[in-house]
């Protein structure tokens, strides 16, 4: 498996969420967990050490939790995995433009647990980067849906990006014990959006998301893992994908091929929930603890 794996799979706000054990409910028993499929289990995570069990909802039995991979994740859930806990990883963020530019970086609506280093001017809950600089900072692998984002005139909410038309990578930084991360140690699953606020895919296929707010998109971007790009998104904006003024160099969102390009899927101009635009949606992994690097580009 390479650095950067694309994966198909059936929700794009889930990310890496979605791919199998990562996914599987924690109070689901695995294979190796002595308990039937049926039973009504819950988490019950440890108050004095030890580690964490399911407990039958019926008759408050507990159940020891055998399986390596549920036995992580419950570890991770409960903040009883110190290694993952104490994970972090480096991301590299370019001021390709002649003007200095504002980043923020977000869980929710909240500013998210990012460490601003070198080449970062911290500025209220974000970061300035002056023009052809760069910006090196530490984000905790906490396995929560984040997203980056910048503007020219100060440091942006990226949690209202799609109010503020404003260009989204989203972002789900893992720690090696999720099963996202195929025991290839810690990891970041990453993706471009340019999704309109209020978008969907039955109002993508009805008319191309018009009316509901107009596309996500400010700057131009790029987005690496180490070395390699993968994504790219620029303008113009213009009329060429319908009406609400998408980027007109970002892919091409009626590609039925994932994995960037000019000519493939790209960036997500609606959320493509639904088959088959679901096995094809353009995001993917970098794995091995490689740098995450994005690039606000020149132009339009």
């Amino acid at each position: 498996m390479s650095l950067t794996t694309p994966v198909r799979k059936p929700g794009r706000l889930a990310l890496a969420a979605v791919l199998a054990l990562a996914t599987a409910p924690l109070w689901a028993p695995a294979a190796a967990t002595p308990a039937k499929a049926d039973q009504d289990l819950k988490l019950v995570c440890p108050k004095n050490g030890g580690d964490p069990v399911y407990r039958n909802r019926t008759n408050g039995n507990t159940i020891a939790i055998t399986d390596p991979q549920h036995k992580a994740l419950a570890a991770a859930s409960c903040g009883t995995d110190d290694a993952a806990a104490a994970q972090t990883s480096t991301v590299r963020i370019v001021n390709g433009r002649t003007t200095p530019i504002y980043v923020g970086f977000t869980v929710g609506n909240a500013p998210g647990p990012i460490t601003w280093g070198a080449g970062c001017v911290k500025k209220g809950t974000g970061a300035m980067i002056a023009k052809g600089g760069t910006c090196v900072a530490t984000v905790v692998n906490n396995n929560a849906s984040s997203r980056f984002c910048a503007a020219l005139k100060g440091v942006p909410n990226c949690g209202s990006a799609q109010v503020n038309h404003q260009t989204l990578i989203e972002t789900i930084y893992q720690p090696s014990s999720a099963g996202g991360c195929f025991n290839k140690g810690k990891c970041v699953w990453f993706d471009i959006s340019v999704i309109p606020k209020s978008c969907t895919d039955a109002l993508w296929d009805k008319n191309k998301c018009a009316g509901t707010g107009g596309a996500s998109y400010n700057l131009p971007v790029s987005v690496a893992c180490a070395s390699k790009t993968i994504y790219t998104c620029r303008g113009p904006v213009s009329a060429k994908y319908g009406p609400s003024m998408y980027p007109s160099n970002c892919g091409n969102p009626y590609s039925t091929t994932a994995g960037g390009g000019p000519n493939n899927q790209n960036a997500y101009f609606y959320p493509m929930f639904d088959p088959p635009e679901s096995n094809y949606q353009p995001n993917t992994v970098c794995l091995a603890g490689q740098p995450l690097t994005i690039r606000f580009l020149s132009g339009s």
